[in-house]
């Protein structure tokens, strides 16, 4: 991907091919790491990663798939401006693992990735320090 033109237009070419749709994505200038916006299937329960969207984007990068992950947003009116919010909101995540963090597209919200079996714990912490 490094100096690479119509990187990204070539993946979501791939995704919007197989009716997929990106909920999160960051980027850096050697990867992409982005969220489905779904719980990983269909409808009809089929698996939203087919080999075929695999193979496919296999064709154009190396591909890694995580599960297990549950994704944590905070949700507030200018997020951006308020001063020591990254500060209270990263002590609180101190103790847990985060996978990918997502912000700046919006003033008011922070995305972030956590180990499923983490999410209620985080979500009550960041609720007690933050709220309460």
């Amino acid at each position: 991907m490094l100096h690479s033109r119509g990187f990204l237009a070539e993946v979501f070419g791939i995704l919007a091919r197989h009716n997929i749709s990106v909920d999160l994505i960051t980027t850096s200038e050697v990867s992409v790491a982005l969220t489905l916006d779904t719980t990983g299937s269909t409808s009809t329960g089929d698996t939203l990663l087919t080999q075929s969207l695999l193979m496919e984007l296999s064709a154009l990068c190396r591909v890694e798939v995580e599960e297990g992950l549950a994704l944590v947003a905070l949700i507030g009116n200018d997020l951006s401006k308020a001063c020591g919010v990254g500060k209270e909101v990263f002590g609180v995540l101190e103790p847990f693992n985060i996978r990918m963090i997502c912000y700046g597209a919006s003033s008011h919200n922070l995305c972030f990735l956590v180990p499923g079996e983490d999410a209620e714990q985080v979500v009550q912490k960041l609720h007690f320090n933050l709220f309460e």
